[in-house]
């Protein structure tokens, strides 16, 4: 994976990504991708990377898998939405003459997995240059003319074989279903994408509310976040409001117990 344009003028051009994460309140998720892909970081910028991530120095290199474990409503899809939009519009991919590379997203239902599409599409279309890329879209797809596509599906390991991917975004990953009796756990399905992209070196972002103490969520939290973590494995953590500073606390308030009342079922 080779980028055309750095990550940080795609978010800063408002020909390209700049109108999507703009302002203050999507400073936070700009700082974690430009990280993750290796960018060097300002000192303000460093401040907040250290609050998220418990490190006090950014990678300095692209990482393999990029780890969010956000709140509700913290902007988590339109962010990994951006992410994707860079990956296949902008950068360049080792692929066989013929070949299409895939970016998929998993979420724990088409529903789900959807939106991420949609903030996706509407991204390539609000820039003069990026939209020049959609060959075609449909409910599940967004292709592009460089040979890349962009797909969404559910959380089911049996669909997940076969194409080279040049990106994987696990969405919600730890509400997957996933018990210790079911072939169709979160690790299983991670499991069956890897190998896809083994080949491209793609990375693999995990995006995700908490919920119970298991799962690859948990455990990539408790192996790599901060400073002892592996430095190509980021692990971000923060509540709703860290990453989305204009939602009302009465949002967060109601969500809460919302989680509490179904823990209570």
């Amino acid at each position: 994976m080779t980028p055309s344009v750095s990550i940080r003028k795609a978010l800063s051009d408002k020909k390209l990504l700049g109108n999507i994460l703009a302002g203050d309140s999507w400073l936070p998720w700009r700082v974690l991708l430009i990280a993750s892909q290796g960018a060097a970081l300002t000192d303000e910028e460093r401040t907040i990377f250290t609050a998220l991530t418990g490190r006090d120095k950014e990678p300095l290199q692209r990482v393999e898998e990029l780890v969010c474990v956000v709140g509700r409503r913290g902007g988590k899809s339109r962010a990994m939405a951006v992410l994707a939009c860079y990956v296949a519009g902008m950068c360049k991919h080792q692929l066989v003459k013929g070949e299409r590379g895939v970016l998929l997203c998993i979420a724990p239902d088409q529903r789900q997995a959807a939106i991420v599409l949609g903030y996706a599409v509407a991204a390539f279309e609000q820039s003069p240059i990026l939209k020049q890329l959609v060959a075609n879209h449909n409910a599940d797809t967004l292709e592009l003319t460089n040979g890349i596509s962009i797909e969404v599906r559910s959380a089911s390991f049996r669909r997940l074989r076969g194409p080279t991917f040049i990106a994987c975004i696990a969405d919600e990953a730890a509400f997957w279903y996933s018990d210790e009796f079911s072939a169709n756990t979160d690790t299983e399905i991670l499991n069956a994408v890897r190998p896809g992209l083994a080949t491209t070196g793609g990375p693999l972002i995990i995006a995700s509310s908490p919920y119970a103490k298991r799962g690859e969520l948990y455990n990539a939290h408790r192996k790599h976040y901060g400073p002892d973590g592996d430095r190509l494995i980021l692990v971000a953590q923060g509540a709703s409001r860290d990453f989305n500073a204009t939602l009302p606390q009465s949002v967060v308030d109601s969500c809460i117990r919302e989680r509490q009342r179904r823990s209570e079922c």
